[in-house]
């Protein structure tokens, strides 16, 4: 079998363990890889001893190969034709770089403002669609695995594996628990979904649906999904940070301020997604101002919920993010948005309206003050739980936050306006069209019927289909010996080989 890995940053590492152990298990199992940046590049090729890998390609490198590429737009033109979906504007619009001109983690809300011009954008493109689709034609991967998925390079190499046939799996949260899922489609959870099919037919309990009533059960009672990655979040809440002025903070600000500084000066002239990789400049202005912004505060704007008056409740999503710029492409301007739902819901109706627990201080007064104009929206404080407003709305409208799948766990009606795996459920709605909205409104208000066997079996199947991953903390751990033992690897280890044998016997 031959697998073709995504090496992004740090979790390169964990790529590398996956491919060991596969290599265990499978002395023939050959491997390529596309990576992310330099030092995941340089590990794959020389960095280690163990797995050799036929083709690495490196996205900084394509991406330096520009000034070469001249424009062809017969080649774009074949390659939408070819690879679709239909065209490639999807691809760009969700690389926050290169349509934002910012890295990941720096704090903002999306705003088009590209990196390039419109034909330096498409030759951006096709330097890499060239690359890669003459690495999977040469290659022929079996597999090709995905960590995430949210720059350019990610859905060339994704659109163009699936079109030569390869199983093209991604890791994707389950939303239980620390629990994580491999999916063939990056839009939903597609083993779930065919899990469920299956256990909708059944009119017996597995002991997958025993787990599934301990879980509803302990969220309906404590609110709390347990999730891995919001209690990082969490834990590095702003409103729960010590002064800056604390000798040890300054300390750790000087030090990470002196890694950014090398990072900065060794890659400053790559083209990088790494927050680590940013002008140290450039890191102090943003983190000067989230500091003004938490002194100066909004509390003004804020106010709390009134639960005795009818509202919906729309969470803001943390952006930039793969869970609207990739899975709610056409809806990822969350004020305007806003601004759309507000006008749709019933006259007397609140649209209740809370800030993201990991992008407190990250928007500006500014954006909170827009969204204080529309008449019937409350901003409501960040202290107050997202579980007591969904316990007593009359609706939740989200684009994919957790917030919608909670809601579901509440008998609540929920519209969505992206992909979203729990879109699967008979009762959850998801808007498509705008001009639409009013009337589904009234629809899922006025007629919304809650199915908790559906609930029931779509949770099972979530369970049967998942296995314990600790998506956060492997970023931060380098020693291949010891994510080889991880349980994260040996799961996700073992899943692959399943879909490697159901491959097999097709």
């Amino acid at each position: 079998m031959k697998y073709c890995l995504l090496m992004q940053g740090h979790y390169a590492y964990t790529m590398q363990a996956v491919a060991e152990n596969i290599k265990i298990d499978d002395p023939a199992a050959e491997f390529c890889a596309y990576a992310f940046s330099p030092e995941a590049a340089a590990y794959a090729r020389t960095g280690q001893n163990t797995i050799t890998y036929t083709t690495v390609l490196a996205d900084h490198e394509l991406h330096a190969q520009m000034e070469n590429e001249k424009y062809d737009p017969e080649y774009i033109a074949y390659y939408e034709k070819k690879y679709g979906p239909p065209y490639i504007w999807q691809y760009i619009y969700c690389d926050r770089k290169l349509m934002m001109s910012i890295g990941p983690k720096e704090e903002t809300t999306v705003e088009i403002d590209p990196l390039l011009s419109h034909e330096d954008l498409l030759r951006a493109f096709q330097v890499r669609a060239r690359a890669i689709e003459a690495m999977i034609e040469k290659e022929k991967p079996d597999v090709v695995l995905f960590f995430a998925i949210g720059a350019l390079g990610h859905l060339i190499v994704y659109h163009v594996a699936k079109k030569y046939g390869a199983k093209v799996l991604s890791v994707d949260f389950s939303r239980i628990s620390n629990y994580s899922a491999l999916s063939e489609n990056y839009n939903t959870l597609t083993a779930t979904e065919e899990k469920y099919k299956e256990f909708e037919k059944l009119d017996v309990e597995t002991e997958h649906h025993q787990k599934a009533k301990a879980f509803i059960e302990h969220f309906r009672s404590t609110g709390s999904l347990d999730l891995e990655y919001m209690q990082v979040a969490t834990k590095n809440n702003p409103l729960k940070a010590r002064s800056m002025f604390r000798p040890e903070r300054l300390l750790k600000t000087f030090l990470y301020l002196g890694t950014l500084t090398k990072n900065w000066w060794r890659n400053r002239n790559h083209f990088l997604y790494g927050e680590t990789n940013i002008n140290p400049i450039r890191f102090i202005v943003h983190n000067t101002r989230r500091k003004w912004r938490r002194w100066r505060g909004v509390d003004d704007i804020l106010c709390d919920p009134d639960y005795t008056e009818q509202y919906a409740f729309f969470p803001l999503h943390y952006e930039p993010e793969l869970a609207i710029l990739l899975l709610s492409p056409f809806y990822f301007d969350q004020l305007n948005l806003i601004r759309y739902i507000a006008r749709s819901l019933p006259a007397t109706m609140k649209l209740y309206v809370k800030e993201h627990p990991a992008m407190i201080y990250r928007r500006s007064r500014r954006y909170y003050k827009e969204l204080a104009k529309i008449p019937n929206v409350k901003l409501i404080k960040h202290t107050v739980k997202s579980y007591d407003i969904i316990t007593h709305a009359q609706l939740v409208t989200t684009i994919t936050s957790s917030a919608g799948w909670e809601a579901c766990l509440l008998k609540k009606p929920v519209i969505t306006f992206g992909n979203v795996f729990y879109n699967a459920l008979p009762f959850v709605r998801r808007n498509k069209v705008l001009e639409d909205l009013p009337r589904l409104v009234r629809e899922h208000i006025e007629h919304f019927k809650y199915d908790e066997k559906a609930l029931l079996d779509f949770v099972a199947a979530a369970m049967a289909t998942s296995f314990p991953f600790q998506y956060a903390s492997l970023w931060y751990e380098k020693d291949i010996a010891q994510l080889r033992k991880s349980f994260s690897v040996q799961n996700i280890c073992a899943e692959v080989k399943k879909r490697v044998f159901d491959l097999k016997k097709q």
